[in-house]
């Protein structure tokens, strides 16, 4: 329709849980939070496995992340940028205590 409002970004909703993993993509984010990620960069900052990809999705449902597609192919790599609201949401979030295993607390910013 034309009158939706093009450039505004979705509303945030908080959510009740999030995990280690999903705080430690938040602390990559917040790095540069002007900064576009797609999921495998988090990932070789992070662990080397593909975890990320559906928190970054989850995110971006929740209206924490703005999306777009690197080129209009349907296999193009999303990518991913926190919004202004999901900006303050993700501050609020990495400071809530969360249990990390002993494997990877090692790897939790500030550690």
């Amino acid at each position: 329709m034309a009158d939706e409002t093009a450039g505004e970004e979705p509303v945030a909703t908080p959510l009740p849980r999030l995990g280690w993993r999903a705080q430690s993509v938040l602390y990559v984010l917040l790095e540069d939070p002007s900064r576009e990620v797609w999921p495998y960069w988090v990932d070789q900052r992070a662990k080397p496995r593909s975890d990320s990809a559906p928190i970054l999705k989850r995110l971006a449902q929740a209206g924490w992340l703005t999306t777009r597609r690197e080129t209009g192919k349907p296999n193009a790599r999303v990518l991913y940028r926190l919004t202004a609201a999901g900006e303050a949401l993700a501050r609020e979030a990495v400071q809530r205590p969360v249990k990390w295993p002993d494997n990877v607390a090692h790897h939790r910013p500030g550690s």
